[in-house]
């Protein structure tokens, strides 16, 4: 890139720890995040795949090029993107993910699926998120040949320094303490619209100081989604071989 920024992707499905670890690296002074810079395109274009969150007429002509356009828009010497993988795919062709460092984070699918319970929401099979992460995985490890950088979600929170000390070392950066720590609060300034959404989400990251160990959970699973937490079981197996 001109700017010899270097960008880091972490991609995910919902509900899988990916926030937290985003916020590891807005401690860095040296990084700029970006927050799921495709979402908008997805659930408010006129290209959206769903209208689970309704209209928002301002971005009805937010496109795939306009997110891209922001990422490289950034100056600092490292830019950390975190999104979903059935937010990108969708609108981004190959030779988007031979620029980025692309890196990954799982959890285990019937964990991921209480997390979404517990908002009384329900996911389509798209966005459970696991399909489109597998894709995903074999576009760029497979097809591209990238090497595979993999975090597992309860292996971060039991580990977080070591885990990351890892994933520095894997994309080529240098490990800082202050990652591990900070003050209360959001991950950014959202405008409204953002932020009635996020206070749903992420309330208990915005209460942390540190990311916190997991808890066990157990989840009684509805019928309808028995079938897609087996199929995504069976990813969550294969992918999780790579983790750090």
């Amino acid at each position: 890139m001109k700017n010899q920024t270097k960008v880091i992707a972490l991609w995910a499905a919902p509900r899988c720890v990916s926030t937290a670890f985003e916020k590891t690296f807005s401690q860095r002074s040296d990084t700029e995040i970006i927050h799921e810079p495709f979402c908008d395109v997805y659930y408010f274009s006129k290209w959206r795949r769903s209208d689970r969150f309704g209209d928002c007429e301002e971005l009805e002509n937010y496109s795939e090029d306009e997110a891209i356009k922001k990422i490289y828009s950034l100056k600092k010497s490292l830019v950390f993107i975190k999104d979903h993988a059935f937010q990108v795919l969708p609108y981004v062709k190959q030779d988007f993910f031979s620029s980025l460092t692309n890196t990954f984070i799982i959890r285990e699918p019937s964990e991921v699926l209480a997390s979404w319970y517990k908002a009384e929401t329900y996911p389509s099979e798209e966005e459970f998120g696991f399909t489109d992460l597998e894709r995903m995985w074999q576009i760029i490890v497979k097809e591209l040949g990238q090497k595979p950088i993999l975090v597992d979600a309860n292996r971060f929170r039991r580990h977080p320094e070591t885990i990351l000390q890892r994933y520095c070392e894997n994309i080529g950066v240098e490990f800082e303490p202050q990652m591990l720590h900070w003050q209360e609060g959001k991950l950014q300034n959202w405008n409204e619209r953002e932020s009635q959404f996020h206070a749903k989400w992420h309330s208990t990251l915005d209460r942390s100081n540190k990311i916190m160990p997991p808890t066990q959970k157990t989840v009684k699973i509805r019928p309808e989604d028995r079938e897609m937490v087996a199929r995504a079981t069976k990813i969550y197996q294969k992918l999780n071989e790579y983790a750090l």
